[in-house]
């Protein structure tokens, strides 16, 4: 039997189950009385192992069979969870990812899983059952070589930030020093390498650990993954004279050997899995995208045969197809208003109900939810505060919220680097919660929603907060901004200086949060997807960042309005309600217009003075139109000069050159062949 045929499903069943095992995992560390959740798992693990041996992935089945055999004593309550148990199977799901990935690059999912399988046999042993679930001797021993082992490879968070420094035109270097065989205080020297590297750029990975090169766990060597200012040989003269130093090895990173290093080993911790779509999507060529489906359970094979992948790029073919073929309806709607023949109108009546059910599917088809890239993060969230010794709770909410496939594949990087620099400097250690009489648990709320043509993603911990002396001094120090400037500053755009190119406000090395470098590659990522970062912090009480990201849509129903003789659009989904407002009902408070709308007083805005409209003035008449508009819970009152009507309309952008125009996300053509300006409602409420 052709077993090629099989393997597109094997692929995707193969995600669906370890992302299912993954999430009741954690769902069991929180419960691990819940026996029902363990059969869960052990169904899961059942199928995952029945599918490989079918495929004749033997390493994939054999580890699959040792963690079914430790389950199903767990489910029959001969054994009881405890932590080196759960650490034993998130290791073994880590290296199943990685076997999977092997195979959708094309190997054969072969990997070396002995230290994983010998701890599973361990547990297994008669000693470790009657011991109470206290870990064997030789457990940790080999749970630590495991780690060790690949602890030298990149994690797809620390490749990014160098992936990203070589597009901003820094050097990236893999460092190699040995120190001499009669160092004797090796932890010293290791301090000041760090120290000559840390004032020449920024420190991304080391090998060993920080903790571990402080404690001076390690030989004669040791490597550190680095972007710094200075060329590789001068780099290579100033560590070398260091003294104790023997020998030091620069190598500089290209996108080859940093794809190399990035590969891992099978049996490698993977610590963000990627999510089913990207799994799945990798095995085609680039561009390819595949429809979500929730994970089959065993024996539902046959589900994936109601789905197909299609190429982006058709998609994106289609959808301009569509756009050009409702720009056409408008003009024949309009046309037909203006003949006024019955048949013509009930022809173009007719048209205009199949191309809007045809509108949406087309843009069903592009639309993915959030969840593709929130399931990924539970897990990670746990074993960073587990390497960290903090107790976090990640609580998610609007995941079902939906974006546009491409947004949805560059977002997680972003949302990676927050959650990381919440977990390492947002939320602080248990001892400094107790003394500032917090709960120990600290708390992360991970939030997505829709606000008109755009949706908002927000990383909201209750933590330490930031420090805005310290940010202030920092950016001084280091010539961001200068003192004068400094005293100029709002809180709020204190905050953002910590989006600034290297910013960090850590006071030692971390393998985290990326020490800055993450956040400034935040901002950059979101402004390239045309969207918006935001920081709003109490110091002592915590902080969020509110992402804002367009849908980009192609086709939304608006409102088209006038002011003077130029016509502009406002997304349907902004608007509250339309009307008429006097212009002896405004109010003057502190010097802010606010009128009185329904039981609270919204704040008065006018459209014309935003757009600095030349040939219109709303202060001309007794009343005037309004538009009632809705930023999450905040609501204004938009003044304009006349409504035209509601109509469906196509997006369009600016172009490179009409770019950061204040309260305009784009332009579309009218019926009539004008171009109308597409108002961003997000923009006019603060």
């Amino acid at each position: 039997m052709d077993m090629n045929a099989y393997l597109s499903m094997f692929i995707d069943e193969s995600n669906d189950h370890l992302q299912s095992l993954n999430e009741n995992l954690l769902q069991l560390e929180n419960d691990p009385e819940d026996l029902t959740i363990v059969q869960a798992i052990f169904r899961s693990a059942h199928t995952l192992k029945g599918m490989s041996a079918t495929m004749g992935f033997e390493d994939l089945a054999h580890l699959t069979h040792e963690m079914e055999n430790v389950l199903d004593l767990v489910r029959n309550s001969k054994l009881k969870m405890d932590s080196f148990i759960f650490d034993t199977l998130f290791k073994g799901l880590d290296a199943l990812e990685a076997m999977v990935q092997d195979i959708i690059g094309g190997g054969t999912g072969k990997a070396d899983v002995t230290s994983i399988v010998a701890s599973l046999q361990t547990i297994l042993k008669s000693d470790y059952k009657n011991g109470e679930g206290a870990a064997p001797a030789g457990a940790a021993k080999q749970s630590a070589a495991t780690s060790s082992s690949s602890s030298a490879l990149l994690d797809e968070f620390q490749s990014s930030i160098l992936k990203q420094s070589m597009d901003s035109g820094h050097e990236p270097y893999f460092v190699q020093v040995t120190v001499d065989e009669n160092c004797v205080l090796k932890a010293a020297r290791a301090y000041m390498v760090f120290n000559l590297l840390e004032q020449n750029g920024e420190i991304v990975k080391s090998d060993p650990s920080v903790q571990d090169l402080e404690q001076e766990k390690f030989d004669r060597s040791f490597s550190v993954f680095t972007i710094s200012t200075m060329p590789a040989e001068t780099l290579r003269e100033q560590i070398s004279g260091i003294s104790e130093i023997a020998s030091v090895q620069v190598t500089p990173l290209d996108p080859e050997s940093l794809a190399s290093l990035t590969a891992a080993p099978a049996a490698a911790a993977v610590e963000a899995p990627p999510k089913p779509s990207e799994a799945a999507s990798a095995a085609k060529e680039s561009g390819d995208a595949g429809q979500t489906k929730k994970p089959a359970a065993a024996g539902q094979g046959a589900a994936a045969s109601r789905t197909i992948r299609v190429d982006i790029d058709r998609l994106d073919m289609l959808m301009n197809l569509f756009s050009e073929l409702l720009i056409d309806r408008v003009r024949l709607e309009q046309l037909a208003s203006e003949v006024k023949r019955t048949d013509l109108t009930e022809t173009v009546e007719h048209m205009a109900r199949v191309s809007s059910d045809l509108q949406n599917i087309v843009l069903k088809l592009r639309m993915v939810p959030v969840d593709t890239v929130f399931n990924r993060f539970p897990r990670m969230v746990r074993d960073l505060a587990k390497s960290l010794d903090k107790k976090i709770d990640l609580v998610i909410s609007g995941a079902d919220t939906e974006l546009d496939r491409t947004v949805i594949d560059e977002i997680g990087d972003p949302l990676v680097h927050l959650l990381r620099n919440s977990v390492d400097h947002g939320v602080e250690s248990i001892e400094k919660r107790v003394a500032a009489g917090k709960p120990e648990t600290g708390t992360i709320h991970l939030r997505a929603f829709h606000s008109g043509n755009h949706v908002f993603i927000e990383v909201e911990d209750n933590g330490a907060g930031i420090n805005q002396e310290k940010v202030t001094s920092i950016a001084i120090k280091n010539g961001v901004i200068t003192e004068e400037e400094s005293k100029k500053l709002t809180p709020d755009e204190i905050n953002m200086l910590i989006f600034a190119p290297g910013f960090s406000t850590a006071d030692k090395i971390s393998d985290i949060s990326g020490r800055g470098v993450g956040l400034d590659v935040v901002k950059n990522k979101i402004t390239s997807l045309g969207g918006n970062v935001v920081v709003t912090s109490e110091f002592g009480k915590g902080t969020k960042f509110s992402v804002q990201l367009p849908l980009t849509l192609s086709i939304i129903s608006a409102m088209l309005i006038k002011l003077g003789s130029e016509k502009y659009a406002i997304p349907l989904t902004s608007i509250v309600e339309t009307g008429i407002l006097q212009r002896s009902s405004i109010l003057n408070v502190h010097g802010t217009h606010m009128t009185k709308f329904r039981d609270s007083i919204i704040p008065v805005v006018s459209l014309s003075q935003v757009l600095e409209s030349p040939d219109y003035n709303d202060a001309a008449e007794s009343e005037t139109e309004m538009i009632v508009i809705r930023k999450g819970d905040k609501l204004a009152a938009v003044l304009v000069d006349e409504f035209i009507g509601q109509s469906e309309i196509v997006l369009k952008t600016l172009g490179k050159y009409l770019t950061n125009i204040h309260a305009v996300s784009g332009a579309t053509i009218l019926g009539d062949g004008q171009v109308a300006l597409i108002i961003d409602p997000n923009a006019l409420i603060k």
